[in-house]
């Protein structure tokens, strides 16, 4: 539409879009390998440009100035290997262009020149101190073809081949006769030295497989100590080597992993542990309910952030399973193919990330901070070099060629590694790993049980492909199928070992209850006859004690009798005494308020409102008539300079604070009546002359009316003492006869409680002799009526032992069926039953020989009661 009519309709706004000065280049691969013909109505609008496939002389032209570069500074016979290396690599690679051509069921073999370069890439990891002859040099290149070739078949048929081919081509071109069967499990690594930094380590063979294993374990455990979820991982043989080859995939430049095997294999557990050893960060995305595409990519901003702006080194780890929308494969696509993801990043967050290296890119790439596509490109380039993708797929179904077809980066641009079925070294392996921390017994060893376990995992695939041939049925078997064998027998037996035992407990300890009750029926009879004379004793003695305890009650109540009356003449006298307190304290309240409204008048003064009235040489009449009678209260004479000596002292006001008002003279009083009489003598008129004499006034007034007061008071205090005499004495004698009381009471209590204590005591030997009577007889009819099942009982003992000489054997049998009967029919069982149960005898384990899954498994402990 775009080509024929210059435009395209837009079908929101309804309306004809116009696109004017557009000029369009496409580029696309030859028909072929899931590629579909292009039509000639769209190829009439090009110009066709066809670009063949380079040459074997300028692939060699180019490949042989690399490698001769490269290994200028290596030894002669190391580098006189570069042109033979490459004619080598070139031949490899033909070969698997003619020979391996993708079918629907193995729709991955696709190679292109990537994979040429691939393995250049792996010999420019050598290391002029570790590779320095012609046999190293050709090891290097030997493995790096297998890991780029033989890594992604599929069968041991097109292994063979490859291997045989690759020999020949090392013997024919590079002159270096090898052995095959030596070199088929070569690895290379650079991690035999530990976590070192990325420039230190050194890319070589590793030839002591116990030494990678034991390094591997080392790497296991510090990665379970940092990591959240501890992995339990067992490195046999296959394991190892995945281990290494995901390690060299991430180590290489732009190095991304396509990870091809069924369930279980353990592709994402040694991505994570190969991801530690190289010094990556594994990233993970996390399904939840809700995640959709934009949650998606979020994930991917997260990962560019790291890798492109924070410059640190990444591996994205992205199973089949996590696919929820197949445009998550389209971006993984574009991010393999060329490094960006179109629409992912808004322009605020690609400024904010380009901001962020400005200054690497100039110190690096001598990059202007105002070059912006430079800056992203180097952005890009960034992300690229330090983000390694490791997708883990199956290739069960469609899916997985469906993939390859509709996403060709996928295989184009990652290193495959095919994770085959793991031979019986590594199901021995796991076995023993699991099977030596089960508690088996005495008579069962763990080589028995691992042996037993690959051999029932091998009999299932077997009998998977046979059920396919009659049924045309599949089934598939894998490693998960094998790990959940091992884990299903070690729940069962314990589960088993645990009902077995608890249920010969139970019986066990019926028998015991059986014997000890025919002893306890002695021992009560014994019993019963001795209690008979203590109860007699017990009977007698809580007689002669009611007889005593009515003789100490009766004089009790006559000292009681006693103490009430006291009690009754002490509250009258209380009564009497406090009503004249109240009377006294009554009248003094009358002065009391005055007083302390005199006394806070005081508290307003201070030395400058003295030192105002000591300045006075002729006072005024009021001011006179005040100080004056201040003299006649601290009886001195009553004149004005009497008055200003008074004034001078410092301690005036505290004297006056400190007057002994209840010891005032009445010729003192006499005194000072002309003047409390005096109109004048008053705090209104005198605060007009004189605010500090108005409060000393105020306080003259209140000390004689509080004299006054307690001249009237006085009698009545005296009454009220001599009162609270009598009422102490009072008071005094009544408690000398409550003590004489409470000593009795404590006597009576003390042989009211012993009473009490010998008449339960007595009334225990009752009840014990009653239930003792009645033990007797209930025992009596238990152990007659169960003597017959003492029998049954001892034969469920001797039952429960034989089962549990059979334990490990039946247990591991029904596991088995449990994990691996789901698809077979009865025919089928029986068989693979009956073929386990004879190998159990041949490597004497413990079974039962008539197995049946329900007889077994539904014994006489679920229903031994």
């Amino acid at each position: 539409q775009l080509m024929d009519f210059n435009g395209c309709y837009d079908r929101v706004k309804m309306f004809w879009k116009e696109l004017q000065n557009v000029i369009m280049s496409a580029a696309c691969a030859p028909p072929g390998g899931g590629r579909n013909p292009i039509t000639p109505r769209l190829i009439r609008h090009f110009c066709l440009m066809a670009i063949p496939l380079p040459s074997q002389n300028v692939l060699a032209q180019i490949y042989r100035a690399i490698m001769r570069g490269f290994l200028d500074d290596f030894q002669p016979e190391v580098k006189d290997m570069a042109d033979k290396i490459v004619n080598a690599a070139i031949s490899t690679y033909q070969f698997m262009m003619v020979t391996f051509l993708p079918t629907p069921s193995k729709s991955h073999y696709l190679f292109n020149m990537r994979d040429l370069s691939k393995c250049i890439q792996g010999v420019l990891q050598a290391n002029k101190m570790a590779v320095m002859n012609k046999l190293q040099m050709t090891k290097l290149y030997y493995h790096e073809c297998l890991r780029v070739f033989h890594d992604r078949l599929t069968d041991d048929v097109d292994r063979n081949l490859f291997v045989n081919t690759l020999t020949e081509l090392c013997v024919k071109v590079l002159s270096v006769p090898l052995e095959k069967d030596k070199l088929k499990s070569i690895v290379y690594g650079d991690f035999m030295k530990g976590l070192i930094e990325k420039e230190s380590r050194v890319y070589d063979e590793i030839t002591n497989k116990d030494k990678l294993k034991q390094i591997l374990s080392d790497f296991l455990d510090e990665f379970n100590i940092m990591s959240g979820r501890e992995m339990n991982l067992v490195f046999f043989g296959d394991a190892a080597e995945h281990i290494c080859r995901i390690a060299r995939i991430l180590r290489t430049d732009r190095g991304n992993a396509l990870l091809v095997g069924v369930g279980g294999a353990g592709k994402q557990s040694l991505t994570k542990l190969a991801a530690y050893i190289s010094g990556y960060t594994c990233f993970q995305i996390e399904l939840m309910r809700g995640y959709d595409y934009n949650s998606f990519h979020d994930d991917l901003k997260i990962l560019y952030e790291k890798a492109g702006m924070k410059n640190e080194n990444m591996c994205f780890l992205f199973t089949d399973t996590q696919i929820a929308y197949e445009e998550f494969l389209e971006d993984i696509n574009n991010i393999l193919n060329s490094g960006e993801v179109p629409n992912l990043l808004e322009a605020e967050d690609q400024e904010r990330m380009i901001s962020a290296i400005r200054t690497d890119a100039k110190q690096e790439q001598g990059i202007e901070e105002d070059s912006r596509d430079a800056l992203y490109d180097y952005f890009i380039r960034r992300i690229r070099n330090n983000l390694h993708i490791v997708l883990c797929m199956s290739p069960v179904g469609d899916s997985f060629r469906v993939r390859c077809r509709m996403f060709p980066s996928l295989v184009n641009c990652c290193t495959i590694n095919w994770f085959c079925e793991w031979p019986t070294e590594a199901l021995l392996s796991v076995a023993k790993n699991f099977m030596s921390k089960i508690d088996l017994g005495n008579n069962v060893s763990v080589n028995s049980m691992a042996d037993i376990s690959v051999l029932v995992h091998e009999s299932v695939t077997k009998m998977s492909d046979l059920f396919y041939e009659e049924m045309r049925r599949r089934y598939y078997t894998t490693p998960s199928s094998y790990l959940e064998l091992i884990k299903l027998f070690m729940s069962m037996l314990q589960d088993r070992r645990e009902k077995i035992f608890m249920g010969k407990a139970r019986i066990q300890n019926g028998l015991t209850k059986l014997l000890e009750t025919n002893v306890l029926v002695k021992e009560m009879r014994v019993k019963l006859k001795d209690l008979e004379p203590v109860l007699r004793q017990k009977s007698e003695a809580v007689e002669n004690l009611m007889v005593k305890l009515a003789e100490d009650q009766g004089a009790a109540d006559v000292v009681r009798k006693n103490v009430q009356v006291e009690e009754t003449a002490a509250k009258a006298k209380a009564i009497e005494t406090q009503s004249i307190a109240e009377d006294a304290q009554k009248d003094l309240a009358e002065a009391l308020p005055a007083l302390e409204a005199a006394v806070k008048a005081l508290d307003q003064l201070d030395k400058g409102d003295i030192a105002e009235i000591r300045v006075f040489q002729k006072p005024p009449e009021a001011v006179k008539m005040v100080m004056e009678s201040v003299c006649i209260l601290f009886n001195v004479k009553p004149d004005w300079n009497t008055a200003r000596t008074l004034l001078s002292d410092s301690n005036f006001l505290k004297k006056l604070y400190d007057y002994p008002k209840d010891n005032v003279l009445d010729a003192t009083i006499k005194k000072l009546k002309p003047y409390i009489d005096n109109p004048k003598f008053q705090p209104g008129p005198i605060e007009k002359i004189s605010k500090a004499c108005k409060s000393i006034c105020l306080w003259v007034r209140a000390i004689d009316l509080y004299v006054k007061v307690f001249r009237t008071v006085e009698p009545k205090r005296n009454r009220y003492l001599s009162a609270q005499a009598e009422l102490d004495q009072v008071m005094e004698t009544l408690r000398t006869k409550q003590a004489q009381l409470n000593e009795v009471e404590k006597k009576i209590h003390a042989l009211q409680e012993f009473y009490e204590n010998t008449l339960n005591e007595k009334q225990q030997l009752e009840d014990n002799m009653d239930l003792t009577a009645s033990r007797l007889k209930r025992a009596g009819r238990l152990t007659s009526a169960l003597a017959s099942e003492q029998t049954r009982w001892q034969e469920s003992v001797l039952k429960f032992d034989e089962e549990l000489k059979n334990l490990v054997g039946d247990v591991f049998v029904g596991s088995a069926c449990v994990a691996y009967f789901g698809a077979f029919t009865s025919h089928y069982r029986q068989i693979l039953v009956k073929g386990w149960v004879e190998r159990c005898i041949e490597l004497k384990l413990p079974v039962t020989r008539d197995f049946t899954y329900v007889e077994t498994n539904c014994s006489s402990i679920f229903y031994a009661f």
